[in-house]
């Protein structure tokens, strides 16, 4: 009988836990770099949500530094509580899918302060409010985003409300 030998092609624990080891250290290397190297877009996510039941809040890409919401609401009252907002940040978008007559644009900040935005008839200074095929679309920049770049509530009250 003729004694069979057999090689194996797999590699030693060593050397397995070396090359894992090399490529997780590659791989941090290579995030970190990324993380310094440019500046984090800024997530709309973070910034604003919903504040009653029946506001449906969305985002929409935006151009750098801009904001682009959509805001939805079933009672004709929407409402958005909005936290701090970068000081880069030069435009909020707020689109008005189902508002059919705006009568009313509110702001109370988080430390009590009150502005009437829009009052169905004019904005007030950096404030547009246009009429798109569906709904509005609601501008703030300027001197507006200036009163509402610390947070706050911001409502937006529609003529035909249920």
């Amino acid at each position: 009988m003729r004694a069979m030998t057999t090689t194996s092609s797999t590699t030693s624990p060593i050397s397995s836990s070396i090359l894992i080891g090399a490529l997780v250290s590659s791989a941090l290397l290579w995030l970190a770099g990324c993380s310094i190297s440019g500046s984090s877009p800024i997530n709309p996510r973070h910034l604003a949500q919903s504040a009653v039941a029946d506001t449906h809040l969305g985002w929409k890409p935006a151009p750098a530094h801009q904001l682009n919401y959509s805001l939805a609401t079933s009672s004709g009252i929407a409402r958005m509580e909005m936290r701090e907002l970068p000081a880069d940040l030069q435009a909020v978008t707020i689109e008005l899918p189902g508002m059919r007559n705006v009568e009313g644009v509110q702001w109370r900040g988080a430390s009590g302060e009150h502005a009437m935005l829009f009052d169905g008839a004019e904005g007030a200074d950096g404030v547009t409010l246009e009429r798109q095929q569906r709904g509005y679309r609601l501008q703030l920049q300027g001197a507006a985003l200036e009163s509402i770049r610390s947070g706050g509530f911001l409502t937006v009250i529609d003529y035909y409300r249920n």
